[in-house]
């Protein structure tokens, strides 16, 4: 959202790949460890269908003040349907 696009991935794929799939463009800049938080996404639906939170992820999210609502997306693994935005699409 609000893009609109919708798209299946394998369980187990990551958020930002997923997005990339898609063609949507992710900022981000640590090269997928948990370091600078701009993949931040905001989960709209289906956060029960997401990985568990590790201890990386949890300690960016805190460091970056994400709400409950956001996840990284570098570390956040698709389990079955979700659907996510971010401030800039």
């Amino acid at each position: 959202m609000p893009s609109g696009t919708t798209i299946d991935v394998e369980e187990g794929t990551y958020l930002l790949d997923a997005a990339q799939d898609a063609g949507l463009f992710v900022q981000q800049h640590c090269g997928n460890v948990a370091v600078c938080g701009w993949c931040r996404m905001l989960v709209l639906d289906g956060a029960e269908h997401l990985s568990t939170i590790e201890r990386p992820e949890c300690l960016l999210m805190e460091r970056e003040q994400f709400t409950e609502q956001e996840r990284a997306s570098c570390q956040t693994q698709v389990c079955g349907d979700v659907v996510v935005t971010t401030s800039y699409w």
